[in-house]
């Protein structure tokens, strides 16, 4: 703006002799702006989205199964109980240090007192099983200091390495079942309301984890994630509060599976009025999965046009916002 306002004030005289040296000029200027348009053309498309298919294992820590103390975080896990995960996701980086991320997975979870180390939680005898389904979406940071080359951002290099930390918000399907009388006949429990609690079917999730990945020939990602999955109910596992009493003979049955005997607890802990379970903890669960994902080209996050709030837009009276 100030070269042509500069010229606006030349007289003719002026502007025909600096004229052959303008041409060059404009030639020169012409020459940059196609250059520098190629380069932003070819940056606006890059490998910053990617679909995927995961599959592994989880855990379960609440009020069924575990070791000696209860409630020991997760050293109170029991091995014996880790099962199958599985689901597919979409994931996009909007920024170097940003991604989004929404996950649509199927994963079983189970307990049983039979392998507890717990006396107490042996003679009562509960065993569930979950079948869940959840959706999730998380926010993934990328700290550069445990990154290898930019092969997900620019695309340059054929293998690059990544580490991400992931904090999101989601929701799980809760349809805990119970195992009638050891015969694997399993039996729904949420509409039994063993304790006498009409819980909900879904459930509040809250997952934190980290995990990494290795992107191969620009298109070909694969990756490891754990998460801890923080749950607003205590029910995953149909156990919270205490024993109530049943008119239903099979509520009743899947509610208390205590079996007197010799060395046993005294009947008298699993009548109605007692504890069953621990009701100020929420049920948790862990996730760790291995995945793959291909990735596609497209608009680079930084486009202008597409993205002008990173940039700050522009105001009504000129100026921009301030930049993040």
């Amino acid at each position: 703006m100030i070269f042509f306002s500069y010229l606006r004030f030349l007289n003719r005289s002026d502007l025909r002799k600096l004229r052959p040296n303008l041409t060059h000029e404009m030639k020169k200027l012409v020459l940059l702006f196609m250059l520098v348009g190629l380069g932003w053309s070819s940056s606006a498309q890059i490998y910053n989205m990617g679909f995927g298919v995961r599959a592994g294992v989880t855990n379960f820590l609440g009020d069924i199964g575990g070791g000696d103390l209860a409630r020991n975080f997760v050293f109170n896990m029991e091995l014996k109980d880790t099962r199958w995960a599985t689901g597919v996701f979409w994931r996009y980086r909007f920024h170097p240090l940003f991604a989004a991320q929404v996950n649509f997975g199927y994963e079983r979870i189970q307990g049983r007192d039979i392998n507890s180390e717990n006396y107490a939680r042996r003679a009562r005898n509960l065993n569930f099983r979950n079948d869940m389904f959840d959706l999730t979406a998380k926010l993934e940071y990328y700290p550069q200091v445990l990154a290898v080359s930019d092969v997900g951002y620019r695309g340059i290099y054929r293998l690059d390495y990544q580490t991400y930390f992931l904090v999101g918000v989601g929701g799980v399907l809760n349809r805990p079942k119970a195992d009638y009388l050891g015969n694997k006949d399993y039996v729904k429990l949420r509409p039994l309301m063993t304790e006498g609690e009409k819980y909900s079917p879904i459930a509040l999730t809250l997952p934190l984890g980290g995990g990494f990945f290795f992107t191969y020939n620009r298109v070909h990602r694969y990756g490891f994630e754990f998460s801890w999955n923080w749950t607003f109910t205590d029910y995953l596992d149909d156990i919270s509060d205490r024993y109530v009493a049943h008119t239903d003979p099979l509520a009743a049955q899947m509610a208390n599976q205590y079996v007197p005997g010799p060395g046993k607890p005294d009947a008298a802990n699993f009548e109605p009025g007692s504890p069953r379970g621990d009701p100020t903890d929420r049920d948790n669960y862990l996730l760790i999965t291995v995945s793959y994902s291909y990735l596609i080209r497209t608009r680079n996050s930084f486009y202008r046009n597409n993205y002008s709030w990173m940039y700050g837009r522009k105001k009504k009276w000129g100026g921009t916002k301030a930049k993040f």
